[in-house]
């Protein structure tokens, strides 16, 4: 994730969230939050959070993996949830098909002109400020050192090269 240009994180709707598997995936990346040890590279990232479902869903089932994208740190989430309207892919009609490929094409053009210049939201910088804080001082050992070593308890910031 640390490498990748775009992360993208996608899950059909599991009872109005995101399946058991990418919960467990987002949970091992829990100690990644601004809280503990913040990546710095996530401060200049763009991730794309995709649901898809038969009817309804993909609000909260996004919202599930676009939360953790905010905690990261990640610059700019995405947010592209379909109705499918069946249960199997190769049932989907060729009209919607194409709809989702138009959708996510222009999508795709807005990443790749964003590239490089994605900056994080101010409420991203809010809570990276109120974190600083809490590592000024400190509940975690292991985090307090690894701010203070990352020069973020000072003047440093990660969005700033």
């Amino acid at each position: 994730m640390d490498d990748a240009d775009v992360i993208i994180l996608a899950s059909p709707v599991y009872v109005y969230h995101v399946t058991g598997a990418m919960k467990a995936f987002l949970d091992h990346y829990g100690w990644r939050w601004m809280v503990h040890r913040p990546e710095e590279k996530m401060f200049q990232k763009q991730t794309v959070c995709i649901s898809t479902a038969a009817g309804a869903g993909m609000k909260s089932t996004n919202r599930d993996m676009a939360h953790s994208t905010f905690f990261w740190g990640v610059a700019k989430t995405y947010r592209f949830g379909v109705a499918v309207m069946e249960t199997s892919w190769e049932r989907v009609s060729a009209k919607k098909k194409a709809a989702i490929d138009k959708k996510l094409t222009r999508l795709a053009q807005k990443i790749v002109k964003n590239q490089g210049h994605v900056k994080p939201s101010v409420q991203t910088k809010a809570f990276f400020t109120l974190m600083r804080q809490f590592n000024k001082r400190g509940w975690n050992e292991a985090d307090m050192i690894y701010w203070k070593e990352k020069g973020w308890t000072e003047k440093k910031r990660p969005w700033k090269s």
